[in-house]
């Protein structure tokens, strides 16, 4: 049992140190790369910013994925930032952790929802705090 144990851990720490390092910008925006639907990301007539801002520091150094009406819009990390332009109406955000082989299953997920008023502009601050994940609309 201990010896199962012990391999266990050692391919996980094998597969954790084969794991690529996190591109960032200089600016603290989320790489292109890591950006899934691009067009939401463009300013246009008629359209009302939503930023999402992710806290850095010890708890907030893992990748979440930030999502917009349950699909996947971006990976964000602890100190980036995101503006999305998006047409009046309802939505849902929702972050949680990306899935990878070292995660647990069952992750803590939080949500926000905003209704976009035409010419709106909205800040969602994204924290790991000890009891969780949170999303919270930032007065404005």
């Amino acid at each position: 049992m201990i010896k199962a144990l012990a391999a266990s851990l050692s391919i996980a720490l094998a597969l954790a140190a084969c794991a690529s390092p996190v591109e960032r910008t200089a600016s603290g925006e989320i790489p292109a790369a890591r950006i899934y639907i691009k067009s939401m990301t463009q300013q246009d007539a008629g359209l009302s910013q939503v930023e999402f801002k992710r806290t850095g520091g010890l708890l907030n150094n893992e990748m979440l994925e930030l999502a917009i009406n349950d699909v996947v819009l971006a990976q964000i990390t602890g100190g980036e930032h995101l503006s999305i332009w998006l047409k009046p109406g309802r939505y849902d955000f929702s972050v949680k952790p990306v899935h990878t082989l070292s995660t647990p299953a069952a992750t803590s997920q939080d949500r926000q929802s905003v209704e976009v008023q035409q010419g709106g502009s909205y800040k969602i601050q994204i924290s790991t705090e000890m009891r969780g994940l949170k999303m919270s609309l930032v007065k404005q």
